[in-house]
């Protein structure tokens, strides 16, 4: 049986945290940051995670946030990629529903 590396979330709330804001949620490969402006999603590699900015962030802050990030990123020990944008929404069944768009 094949067991999934170990994801450095403490490294990875270190660099969020290193740019003003703060991870408010974890779930399986997603990363939940306050006021939702952006979310991380871990990659295959460990160390590897992919960027997505929410669709309602003003261009200058998902800017800011990304340049920000990707520069952080690499004396941490990580890699940041930008994938895109995503929308979050509340389903019938009060839970959320993340639809990312590339």
């Amino acid at each position: 049986m094949e067991t999934e590396p170990l994801r450095p979330l403490g490294t990875v709330m270190e660099l969020i945290e290193s740019i003003g804001h703060e991870v408010t949620y974890a779930y399986e490969d997603l990363v939940f940051v306050d006021h939702n402006h952006f979310l991380l999603q871990f990659g295959k590699e460990p160390h590897s995670l992919d960027l997505f900015i929410n669709t309602e962030c003003s261009a200058e802050e998902a800017e800011s946030i990304s340049s920000r990030m990707i520069s952080a990123a690499p004396p941490m020990g990580l890699n940041i990629c930008p994938k895109g944008t995503y929308t979050m929404n509340e389903a019938a069944d009060n839970s959320l529903q993340i639809t990312f768009h590339a």
